[in-house]
């Protein structure tokens, strides 16, 4: 998380993207999704489209110099883009369909985006989290409770408490983050004053851990499933297999056949829980022997390519800092029959497994908002939508970054697992 709110306005001579996104919210309601938009709704949205493809095409060499600009350039042009693409009406005609075309009003300055600040030209998490918040008391620090989400899709409750809940999660892995530096620096030392220090910060760890996992489950309490799968949900996707490719207007070759395929925001776009992997020593490029056909090992490493880059250089420092991370520090105190052995064990374990805890909150979030309501859920939809008359197979039901779902969360949980000292 920033130190402070992101900018929510932009210079007057990019005020346009501003004053398109604000139109895309008519009489208190967003744009309707294109799958079910009623006529009136239909022609609603294409009103805004047609006001999109009117709009200048602009450079951003005006803001390059200004980190926030680029990134508040970044969110306003994804959402316009998100937008455009979801709220067009499903093709009647049998598949193969051509591609979504993006006009260049927005391909083109997305395209320098991406070389500015190292982003795909697509929604990610930091656009809906990291760089959408604000605080509802400006006179006070940002907290749990000093929080609030800025723009949303569907102007629902359910939304905003799905991306605060990311929010609260990301501040409070600050703690965590400050841990781990202090273990490392510890483990530098390496005496026994620095391995009694690190038992401490590693039952620390687990207890920040725990509290991830508490406010991950919160996430109920304001966000409806149904609400989420139907009317939050589809706004993220990305291009998905077997579905429409985007199509970027006006610019190259290369740049086209990069980017045609770039997947929707995902919880796994978190630089947070990639560095707790990174410090503990998960490993999940190795596949276990129950792994399933539908996962992919490479699946996490190709999600750091969705996140700011400097969350990429600092999850590479640490992998360069942390050659000898904590777990091999640990195996070598057991090795060595160290007095401190035992105690570096036991903490080792126990945040371990609260990171493995946190990855079964996870699935069954994921079962709940996602699996649930693609097999059918268990009551009608408030938009009146029937259930499905065909229950997807479990490793069928994908997740916004494209992932078979369940699969990939259980094989997470089970490297975890695997990585306590205590279960070899």
């Amino acid at each position: 998380m920033p130190p402070h709110p992101p900018i929510v306005k932009m210079p007057e001579e990019l005020a346009v993207w501003e004053d398109v996104l604000d139109a895309a919210v008519v009489d208190g309601r967003g744009l309707s999704l294109g799958e079910r938009a009623t006529d009136v709704e239909a022609e609603a949205s294409a009103r805004w489209r047609a006001r999109v493809e009117e709009m200048p095409v602009l450079s951003v060499q005006s803001v390059r110099h200004s980190e926030v600009l680029l990134r508040r350039t970044h969110h306003l042009l994804t959402f316009i883009m998100h937008f455009y693409v979801h709220s067009q009406p499903v093709l009647a005609t049998p598949a193969p369909h051509p591609p979504f075309r993006i006009p260049p009003c927005l391909s083109i300055p997305l395209m320098e985006l991406t070389r500015e600040l190292r982003l795909p030209p697509i929604l990610t998490y930091s656009d809906n989290v990291l760089y959408n918040w604000t605080l509802p008391d400006p006179l006070k620090p940002v907290s749990q409770t000093n929080l609030a989400m800025h723009a949303t899709f569907s102007l629902t409750q359910s939304e905003r408490h799905f991306y605060i809940t990311s929010a609260r999660i990301e501040l409070r892995g600050v703690e965590a983050l400050d841990i781990m530096r202090n273990c490392m620096d510890e483990a530098f030392i390496g005496d026994d004053l620095s391995m009694g220090r690190i038992v401490d910060y590693l039952h620390r760890l687990a207890a920040v851990i725990d509290d991830l996992s508490a406010i991950l489950m919160a996430v109920r309490e304001e966000c409806d499933p149904l609400v989420f799968y139907h009317d939050i949900r589809p706004w993220f996707r990305g291009w998905e297999p077997g579905k429409r490719e985007w199509f970027f207007e006006g610019v190259s070759q290369e740049d086209q056949e990069k980017w045609a395929r770039v997947t929707g925001p995902s919880a796994g776009q978190s630089s947070l829980i990639h560095a707790l992997d990174i410090f503990l020593g998960v490993d999940h490029t190795r596949r276990g022997p129950n792994a399933s056909p539908h996962s992919d090992p490479t699946y996490l490493m190709q999600m750091e390519q969705y996140m700011p880059r400097h969350h990429r250089a600092f999850l590479q420092h640490l992998r360069s800092a942390n050659q000898t991370h904590v777990r091999a520090l640990i195996a070598s105190a057991l090795d060595n029959a160290s007095p401190f052995s035992q105690k570096l064990e036991e903490a080792y374990d126990h945040a371990v497994m609260s990171l493995k805890k946190l990855r079964d909150g996870h699935i069954r979030i994921a079962t709940l908002y996602i699996v649930n309501q693609a097999r059918g859920g268990c009551r009608a939809h408030p938009s009146g939508i029937p259930a499905n008359a065909e229950k997807p197979k479990l490793e069928d039901v994908r997740g916004t970054g494209g992932t078979s779902l369940v699969p990939f969360l259980k094989e997470c949980r089970d490297n975890t697992k695997r990585t306590a000292i205590g279960s070899h």
